[in-house]
């Protein structure tokens, strides 16, 4: 049954799986991290993020530094956090599976059902990781084996900040106070000397907000707002609603992928990148994947399970990116 297995999942049968498959839409991935480049080894090369971060990055795993790239201890690659969901197969799927073995169709979508549910949980994580890129951070728990979590961080550098002379709930605050905290940001970026086109990402109580200057906006206002597909257009600043959320694995906790009371500004031609290094793994031919699921067989032959094998590296440069705190934090 395992040599079945692996047949359905063999890296020729993912690709067309994953070919059928319509593309997973991720805010964050999709808006800041659109490159993603393949990676022959299974490490990188500091000099590789340096080219994108513009410093050497710090590397703390269990809360205690691993040096990178200078000193007799350095390290001279940083080794991306393996992502690998799994799915297991339960006795009554096998029965299952014995009687569809003449049945290519049901196989196949067998098999593609399972790839999906993988990818799309390997997605999930890698956005949520992407996510903690943009404090200048990549920072993600870690399950031991043993039990527990121990904490992983590449530290890229801090990102930019603007502190508004006016944040947008204060009493009297109009539209034309907002326009002048996104005028702050852009500036600070495009001073930074990396990115000039700038687009903005606004939290849940930001949005909200914003929504409420717009309602109150006077028609003999000098400011335009234009509601389009992507976002709000005030003024031309392009301003897009992010509410989404993702799971912390270790606490359990949702957590905001743009902290509810800041607007997040970014540099549209300065973009981030997804590194995905080669795969650790035998099956899928050490080849630097994005994806691929590989089937094992269970201890003492109790069953089997699907694991999906991922290994991405999140970079962007961390003075692309310029926080505000536009309103109070919620208590």
């Amino acid at each position: 049954m395992l040599a079945n297995l692996k047949g359905l999942f063999s890296p020729q049968a993912v690709a067309a799986n994953l070919k059928a498959l319509p593309p997973i839409k991720s805010t964050v991935m999709d808006l800041l991290f659109p490159d993603r480049p393949t990676h022959p080894f299974a490490l990188v090369g500091v000099e590789e993020l340096v080219d994108v971060v513009g410093t050497i990055p710090v590397v703390t795993r269990g809360g205690k530094s691993i040096n990178v790239g200078t000193g007799s201890a350095s390290i001279l690659f940083v080794e991306p956090l393996p992502v690998k969901p799994s799915k297991n197969i339960t006795g009554q799927d096998l029965n299952n599976l014995k009687l569809l073995l003449g049945d290519k169709v049901s196989l196949t979508n067998y098999s593609r059902n399972v790839t999906d549910y993988l990818r799309k949980t390997t997605r999930a994580t890698t956005e949520a990781i992407c996510c903690t890129v943009l404090d200048g951070t990549l920072s993600w728990p870690v399950k031991l084996e043993g039990g527990g979590y121990e904490q992983y961080e590449v530290h890229y550098g801090a990102p930019l900040s603007v502190v508004p002379k006016v944040k947008i709930d204060a009493d009297g605050a109009t539209l034309a106070d907002l326009e002048a905290i996104l005028d702050d940001m852009e500036t600070a970026i495009q001073e930074a000397g990396i990115g000039g086109n700038v687009e903005f990402l606004a939290g849940k109580k930001a949005w909200t907000r914003i929504g409420k200057l717009v309602e109150a906006l006077d028609s003999t206002a000098d400011i335009v707002v234009k509601k389009t597909e992507k976002g709000l257009d005030i003024n031309g600043y392009l301003v897009r609603k992010c509410t989404e959320r993702y799971r912390n694995p270790e606490t359990g906790e949702m957590v905001s992928k743009i902290p509810e009371h800041k607007i997040l500004a970014y540099a549209t031609d300065a973009p981030g990148k997804v590194m995905y290094c080669a795969l650790d793994n035998i099956d899928s031919g050490l080849k630097p994947l994005p994806f691929q699921p590989v089937p094992y067989e269970l201890d003492e032959g109790t069953g089997y399970k699907i694991v999906g094998h991922s290994k991405p590296l999140p970079v962007r440069n961390p003075k692309t990116l310029c926080w505000a705190e536009v309103t109070e934090e919620a208590a």
